[in-house]
């Protein structure tokens, strides 16, 4: 196995390869789930596009051998999926999702203590334990650099509301994307999320937006140039600055929301030994590194340094983001944001 494989799971203690993991030629070391007589196979719900999904599934399988049948979907298909299964759950893991959208279906989930959740920053772990954050993902302001120089681009969620940027805004439906509904929660919480303030800005960015079916649609459109703005969490933007694309990021001048994406054990999982491996593994020292240094993703761990590039975190303005009123007040908040959209 790959140094980063080994390691992750309690061998060498080198640093992970340049490349995504995959075996060496060696003899696998393969990690039994303690004290299960579970087959070596889980099931994982996860709306983690394959570029993220597939490396990752690959070193957990060459770890631990335990294989993985992976089913991809948008955030919100995923949950709607596990309460038509409530009663016969086929999934074991959900991967993938702001942390938000698990709390608002925690009934489906499962609790679990990660073995090093005292190496996850705060807020990064459920209070009740039923999810455990994966990466954090501050939401931005992406736009191409040959449409727009960093003087024309916006510099705040105010600015989107501009008759100018019409049709020019890419944005996913918050119905069916983890990461929209985080960006219209993130801009209630930033425009006035009690008072009404919020949702006429929401209005206002939407008519000039193009809602479409998939997060990963806007950070490609604006990439390619097909819009000049896309609403998007850093993550998403920052790959495209790593390869060396025309796009530039903006923390809005509001602040702007951490959530993080998050990995669950679905109740009544048929595999739940496997689960807690793959959440352990998802977070694991050396898993973290290779998320940062190759995913281009923040780490949710305190003793792993966020990819070189992107903004430090003392520099950004982050908002006091209300998790409970975002998960309890989820229903709400979608149907007005559907009525919007109808509109």
């Amino acid at each position: 196995l790959c140094a980063l494989v080994l390691s992750a799971c309690g061998g060498s203690q080198q640093p992970p390869s340049n490349q995504p993991p995959s075996g060496g030629g060696q003899q696998q070391q393969q990690q039994e789930p303690q004290g299960s007589a579970e087959p070596k196979e889980i099931v994982v719900y996860t709306s983690h596009q394959a570029d993220i999904h597939e490396p990752l599934f690959k070193a957990f399988e060459e770890a631990t051998g335990i294989k993985v049948t992976p089913v991809y979907a948008a955030t919100g298909e995923l949950f709607q999926r596990m309460r038509a299964e409530a009663n016969n759950p086929l999934g074991d893991v959900i991967f993938g999702g702001g942390a938000e959208t698990h709390e608002a279906n925690k009934d489906l989930l499962q609790p679990y203590v990660p073995k090093e959740i005292d190496k996850l920053a705060p807020g990064t772990v459920a209070k009740d334990n039923s999810w455990t954050g994966f990466t954090a993902l501050p939401i931005v302001i992406m736009y191409n650099t040959n449409l727009l120089t960093a003087d024309e681009a916006p510099k705040s969620f105010a600015d989107l509301t501009d008759p100018k940027w019409a049709g020019k805004i890419a944005m996913p439906d918050a119905a069916k994307s983890g990461s929209a509904y985080t960006t219209v929660v993130t801009i209630l919480h930033a425009m006035g999320r009690d008072d009404g303030k919020g949702w006429e800005v929401m209005k206002q960015i939407a008519a000039n937006a193009k809602i479409l079916a998939s997060s990963s649609q806007g950070p490609k459109g604006t990439n390619d140039g097909e819009y000049a703005v896309s609403l998007t969490h850093e993550e998403a933007a920052f790959k495209y600055v790593a390869a060396g694309g025309p796009v530039g990021i903006v923390y809005p001048a509001e602040g702007t929301s951490n959530v993080p994406d998050a990995v669950a054990i679905i109740k009544g999982a048929k595999h739940p030994e496997n689960a807690k491996a793959f959440i352990d593994f998802m977070v694991s020292q050396q898993m973290q590194e290779y998320v940062a240094k190759e995913l281009n993703r923040r780490p949710v761990r305190t003793d792993v340094a966020p990819p070189e590039g992107l903004e430090d975190v003392s520099k950004i303005k982050f908002l006091d983001y209300d998790m409970d009123w975002a998960a309890n007040q989820r229903e709400a908040v979608l149907d007005q944001w559907k009525d919007i959209v109808v509109q």
